[in-house]
Formats: structure tokens, sequence, C-alpha cells
């Protein structure tokens, strides 16, 4: 093991907070920065290995402070070993370890695909080299003009994306119907809208006075009309409606993966948040066992990489730049290239998330280090 030189011997945490060139409401809650939890691991040999999550209101932080001096002396390739280890030894408080350890794997995963001289999806076996594309766009809907949102998704149109998504949030079925529809009445064959409902409702009846009104629209999916700790209802919703429902990006554990799994059409995952690349790679053998498509959540350098070693992966979503809404390439090295509609990955090691150590350094609001 030590002739690899692949121990920890030094770790350093960031969180940074990102001010967003244009506020974005979620219903009436403004955001106007975007918080992030950097990390940096470095071996003896001096690889390093990064990861990137968002904070999501989480003690995220505080969390990976407590678990990075474990990390130090560990052989960075023993992955499984620090995560039983670590998730045995924080069984009463699991819930809010999960998005650190998430952190860790994800940053393990980088090393391990460095020493091997290998981007992750070949090191994951390779199945393609480019995933198809899913912008995001339309935020804070509510309060721009539609012909605003409609030039948005003009754009991605024109740039060969299929396949556009779009949030809504809160009660109103009207206004919410209108807004779909009226999107969906221009699109003809270009592409096809998917809508994020962002856990608006929490009764069967709520969700069916919005969702009934656009189930004639030829949506690709409805994500996230409920929380996946509600996956009864989400299934419940799902046999009520021919629309395809996606949910799972906030599962903690394989148990919840299991359960959300069997009740929706599309599976959500999302490596930086419930249990890094180990966990995904689980999520992703249970979509294609129960014959279910997956989706990650946004992060495409990373997801694209896992994206291109698995046929459950339909698509990778992402935060365009224009919207001004995701400023996080301002502390990547780089950002999968999008042509024609797909990402298109590169041959160089590792995980895809590589960090401007430096420019994060400079956003920082608090950090850590372990050496």
């Amino acid at each position: 093991m030590t002739e690899r030189g692949t121990k920890i011997n030094r770790v350093e945490l960031a969180s940074c907070s990102l001010p967003l060139e244009n506020p974005i409401y979620l219903g009436t809650v403004p955001i106007t920065a975007r918080d992030y939890i950097c990390m940096r691991l470095v071996t003896e040999s001096g690889v390093e290995g990064f990861a990137i999550g968002y904070k999501s209101g989480s003690q995220v932080f505080e969390s990976l402070e407590a678990l990075a001096p474990r990390l130090m002396g560990h052989d960075a390739l023993m992955r499984q070993a620090f995560n039983l280890e670590s998730e045995l030894s924080r069984i009463p408080a699991r819930a809010s370890y999960v998005r650190a350890l998430s952190i860790i794997d994800v940053a393990l995963w980088d090393i391990a695909a460095k020493v091997a001289g290998l981007p992750l999806y070949l090191m994951l076996g390779g199945l393609r080299r480019e995933v198809r594309a899913i912008p995001i766009v339309g935020f804070s809907h509510t309060s721009r003009p539609l012909a605003e949102i409609e030039s948005e998704i003009d754009r991605h149109c024109e740039a060969g994306e299929t396949l556009i998504k779009v949030m809504i949030k809160g009660t109103d079925s009207i206004a919410n119907s209108r807004y779909i529809q009226a999107l969906t009445s221009r699109m003809d064959e270009q592409a096809s809208l998917a809508v994020d409902a962002h856990w608006s409702w929490r009764t069967i009846s709520e969700a069916l006075d919005t969702c009934r009104r656009i189930d004639d629209c030829g949506l690709a999916f409805i994500e996230d009309p409920f929380t996946p700790q509600q996956w009864r209802l989400v299934g419940e919703l799902r046999s009520k409606l021919r629309t395809p429902i996606a949910v799972g990006e906030d599962v903690l554990d394989p148990y919840g993966f299991a359960d959300v799994v069997q009740n929706v059409d599309i599976l959500r995952i999302d490596a930086t948040g419930s249990g890094g690349i180990t966990a995904a790679l689980n999520a992703l053998a249970l979509a294609s066992a129960n014959g279910r498509k997956a989706l990650p959540h946004v992060f495409p350098y990373i997801h694209a990489q896992i994206a291109c070693a698995h046929q459950a992966v339909m698509a990778v979503e992402y935060i365009p730049e224009h919207t001004g809404t995701d400023p996080v390439r301002k502390l990547l090295r780089g950002f999968p290239a999008i042509r024609n509609g797909s990402f298109h990955l590169t041959d160089e090691p590792g995980a895809g998330c590589d960090l401007q150590w430096a420019e994060v350094a400079a956003h920082a609001s608090a950090t850590r280090t372990f050496d």
C-alpha cells in the first residue's frame, strides 16, 4: 500500500458563497447566492482528488470537519473501507453525514481514476463518449415575461438540444398549467419539455389539480411532485397520470432507493448528495434491475462521467451559464463540451471535477486544513 504513495496526507475544505448574477426564486424564497462545499485531498505522491457539492442549507462543512481526521493516513484507493467504517461510526446521526460522505467518496474516486491514468467513465467500464444534455431554463418564471423564457428555449433548440426542463412551484394550478401549455404549444417537434415541481404538493388532490391539466401536453416527465420520503404518494400519483414521474435525487440510502424505484418511471440520482459515486452506481443498478431509466441531478462534470459508463442514464442535466444562476464554473478547471445537444467527454484522467483551488480559496467564507 505505501509503495503506491496513495495514502492521504492533506485534507483541505472550503465553504464558498458565490453571488448570483440573476437571483432566483423557489416559490417565494429568494436565492441570491449559491453555496458550495469544496474538498481537496492530497496523497503522499502528490495526486490530488477534488469534489464539490451544494451546501443546501445543511451542516456538511461541519460534518466534513468531523470526518476529515479519519482520512489522514487512509489509503485513497480503499474507498469502500472508509465508507463502511464512517457509516457504522455515525449511525445515530447518519443522515447528517450522507452529504459529507458523498463529497469524500467523489474525491476518493477522483484520486483512484488519476492513479489509474483513466477518465472515470473508462475506469467504470466505458459505454460511450457522449450523452444527451438537458438544459434547465426559465428560472423565476413568475416575474419574467413569457416571451423571454420562450427565447431561452428557442436558443437551446437551435443548439440541437431536444429535452429542456423548466420549474414550477406552488399550488396555483391555473397559472402553472397555462404556463406549461403555452410553452409546449409552440415547441412542435423540436424538443420535449420536462417540468420540475420542486416538492410543490402535500396531497394527491393538490398534485392532481395541476398534473391533470398538463397531462396531455406530451411532457417528458414531471419531477419531484412530492419528496422521495413520500414514495407512496408518488406511486399513487403516477398510477393516475400518463406523464412519466421522476424522483430520487435527495434519497439518503439504498433502502430509500429500493422504495422509490418501484414508484417512478425515472430514478433521479446525485453523486454529490446521496452517498457519492459508489451510491450512485448502486442506485443505477437498481434502476436497471427494475426497468427504469435514470437522470442525474446537475453537476454534469461528474455525472457525465457516470452516464458514459451506464446504460440506465438517459441524459445529464445542467444549468446554462447564460442563466446567471449557477456560477460554479468560476471554481472549475474545465466543463464538459456540449456539441449537437450532447456532452462530449475527453480522456483526461479523473472524475471530471477538478477545482481551481486558488479560485476556491479566493471565494471561501470558511476553510479548514488537516495535514
